[in-house]
């Protein structure tokens, strides 16, 4: 990989350590000493979510994220403590250079090998794209010039391509670009109608307007650019010798599957939540709630329960099992009090069927019941295809709250999440209704499939850990609703009952 590219790359990244103290570091058994081996690394951070941030754990706050993370991780592994207070990114590339910033990098820098990949991408308002048809780099920056688009861009950032870099620098496009400390502010400028489009890695982009809720309001265009991404050392503190153990212990990240578990950690559930937060599985989901909620409805009809034992009947199936996996998992706050949307909707449920029911008699004599009363196995065939949905829709609601809860192993907790949130609310139901066969427990083939494509989910994103494509991302989830409610459909249709233990 030549220099040039190199450099690129390192901008994005907060720097590995800018000064070093003169302490002796305590032997690691695991990489061979070194004489010139230094107790600490002082580098810095800046505010870029989800690799550099601060986290408020009950009002405390945390420096943490991707990219901090791995530095700690390859800190315990060198025995060496990295120093991380807060710098802008140009202060950073200053003190690496000890004043020669405007020299290439690689004369006072030391450069790591590759540790991930990042893609830059343009994003634009909801809709803009194709209004800027171009497939290539130099396309791109044509128009931006002759459309005069103003550009946003993040200070003292090297985007992934040299041609990029140089439109951005050239003074004769100085009133385009329009140049902010974060993609934060650029998300704001662009909603505000200040800029036509910024650039900004996809991650970075996909969790600004995430936090935000802003996430449908913009997108990106298909145009994408990616470059590898390493670690800078200060050559005028730091040694070869320091450079070659970096390695060594990025190295030993890899074989070990801790970088891999801190994708997992602090990239997989941005790019996932993304997908869930989109207006295709809000619908899913929220069919899913009503046709929980419409057996719980049914079932009161049929043992003549109170108004509240309706709501109980109905709030369990669609939002008990959700609870019980998030005590499980020590979710805070829980999701049903974060998001009270699934038991409004119960609630809605719950009356508008009470509002048939009390209608139905008056009108018992009368087309609508001859109707329903010979399409009444068309109506449980649709119920049956709702609450496979349901099936589907939660199962991966699951596996992606183990991911926002950290915890681990996903492959363990991913489809156990999975499960009670698709099929602990019914059996729930039925131990309140004093259900001598539970459903879920000695007949349908219902759990099971939740398990195992809660798994199959679960093994995917962690393969999809170090790779952290968004499309494949998406892809996954897709799959994983598609096989749930498939396998659900073809046991109905078959008879296929759960499997038996005797």
């Amino acid at each position: 990989m030549d220099r040039r590219l190199i450099a690129i790359t390192l901008a994005w990244l907060l720097s590995a350590g800018s000064a070093a103290a003169q302490n002796p570091a305590p032997p690691n058994p695991d990489l061979p000493a070194r004489a010139s081996d230094t107790a600490h690394l002082r580098g810095g951070w800046y505010p870029w979510d989800p690799y550099q941030y601060r986290d408020y754990r009950r009002d405390v706050p945390i420096l943490t994220g991707f990219d901090v993370e791995i530095e700690r991780a390859l800190g315990r592994i060198m025995s060496v403590e990295i120093l991380l207070p807060e710098i802008a990114w140009e202060n950073q590339l200053a003190a690496l250079s000890a004043g020669t910033a405007s020299e290439p990098r690689s004369r006072y820098a030391y450069f790591s090998k590759p540790y991930r990949t990042e893609t830059d991408v343009l994003i634009l308002p909801r809709g803009a794209s194709g209004r800027y048809p171009f497939h290539t780099i130099e396309q791109m920056l044509d128009t931006f010039g002759k459309q005069k688009f103003r550009l946003g861009v993040v200070a003292g950032f090297v985007y992934a391509d040299d041609r990029v870099n140089a439109f951005i620098a050239d003074e004769a496009h100085r009133d385009q670009i329009v140049a902010v400390p974060s993609d934060a502010q650029n998300l704001r400028n662009l909603l505000a109608g200040v800029i036509d489009g910024f650039l900004a890695d996809r991650i970075t982009a996909a969790t600004t307007a995430w936090r935000r809720h802003e996430g449908a309001r913009i997108e990106e265009h298909p145009l994408r650019f990616s470059t590898n991404i390493h670690f800078m050392l200060s050559r005028a503190t730091q040694t070869p010798q320091m450079l070659a153990r970096l390695n060594d212990a990025i190295d030993e990240l890899r074989r070990s599957g801790e970088l891999r578990r801190i994708a997992d950690v602090y990239a997989v559930p941005v790019l996932i939540n993304q997908t869930l937060e989109s207006e295709w599985f809000r619908i899913l989901a929220f069919i899913g709630i009503v046709a929980f909620a419409l057996s719980g409805v049914v079932l009161a009809y049929e043992g003549q329960y109170t108004l509240f034992g309706a709501l109980v009947l109905a709030a369990l199936p669609a939002v008990g099992g959700g609870i019980v996996r998030d005590l499980l998992l020590q979710r805070e706050p829980l999701g049903i009090v974060q998001n009270p949307e699934a038991l409004l909707t119960v609630f809605g449920t719950v009356l508008a069927g009470m509002v048939v029911i009390k209608t139905i008699p008056r009108i018992r004599a009368g087309l609508l019941t001859k109707y329903l009363q010979s399409h009444a196995r068309l109506g449980t065939r649709l119920i049956e295809v709702f609450d496979a949905i349901a099936l589907a829709a939660f199962t991966v609601v699951g596996v992606v709250v183990v991911l926002d809860t950290k915890a681990q192993p996903l492959w363990l907790w991913g489809p156990i999440a999975a499960v009670l949130t698709a099929s602990f609310g019914g059996l729930m139901r039925d131990l309140f209704r004093h259900d001598r066969v539970i459903a879920n427990l000695r007949g349908e083939l219902y759990p099971e499939i939740a398990a195992v494509w809660g798994l199959a989910l679960a093994l995917f994103l962690e393969w999809e850990g170090e790779r952290l494509q968004p499309d494949e991302i998406k892809l996954g989830v897709i799959v994983t609703i598609l096989g749930a409610f498939l396998t659900r459909m073809v046991a109905i249709a078959r008879g296929i009952k759960g499997w038996r233990y005797v």
